[in-house]
């Protein structure tokens, strides 16, 4: 029994840990997507690492669970959802390296405010992998979890406004064709926070 619990708690360790990367690395992301930028354009480069670090957080928990026989819940489900974690960061470490890439000059104020939901909603998911190893007593993990889809609605409909204001005719062709892909990457990157907790969502339900 005791290793049983000794597995289990390795994994909501590392979640727990994956967790805390995501928020260092959405501190970043916020600061780039600022009203203080092009300053912090000199953080662009950083993300990379940030991104690293947190890729070798998801190589930790494919590693146990290529070792376990046992897990806390569906190995699917760990795999899914470390994927979907990851996701959240290669999203925000691609929007931040196209301000580069494009010579981006200025900030978008819906830029600025994808950034904040996006953090918002990173927190509300650092806050989930808190409190995983609870899920099965703890009403407020599913709780955090739908809190989130609100939270992706919101940055849906900024995402929306941000696009009907490119093309609204006061916008120059090149300017349309940097931003659409920079905001493309921003929203994905929220989605994933919100596919993130979908999954953690599917197993509260799979073992009520």
């Amino acid at each position: 029994m005791s290793r049983v619990k000794r597995k289990e708690d390795v994994f909501y360790r590392l979640f727990r840990e994956y967790g805390q990367k995501i928020v260092d690395t959405g501190e970043v992301y916020q600061k780039i997507f600022s009203s203080n930028y092009p300053e912090t354009r000199t953080l662009i480069s950083s993300m990379k690492n940030y991104e690293n670090v947190c890729d070798d957080q998801a190589k930790r928990i494919f590693m146990e669970l290529g070792n376990s026989f046992i897990t806390p819940f569906d190995r699917e489900d760990i795999s899914v959802l470390t994927k979907r974690m990851d996701d959240v960061v290669d999203y925000m470490e691609a929007a931040s390296s196209r301000m580069d890439l494009f010579a981006v000059e200025s900030m978008r104020p819906e830029a600025i405010r994808l950034a904040e939901i996006t953090v918002q909603a990173i927190g509300e998911l650092a806050k989930i992998m808190d409190r995983l190893s609870n899920f099965k007593k703890d009403p407020t993990v599913m709780e955090l979890a739908l809190g989130v889809d609100v939270i992706e609605d919101e940055g849906d409909a900024v995402y929306k406004q941000a696009l009907a204001d490119l093309f609204s005719g006061n916008v120059g062709t090149l300017e349309i064709m940097k931003w659409s892909r920079v905001l493309d990457r921003m929203e994905l990157a929220l989605n994933a926070c919100e596919h993130a907790c979908d999954i953690v969502q599917g197993v509260v339900m799979k073992n009520a």
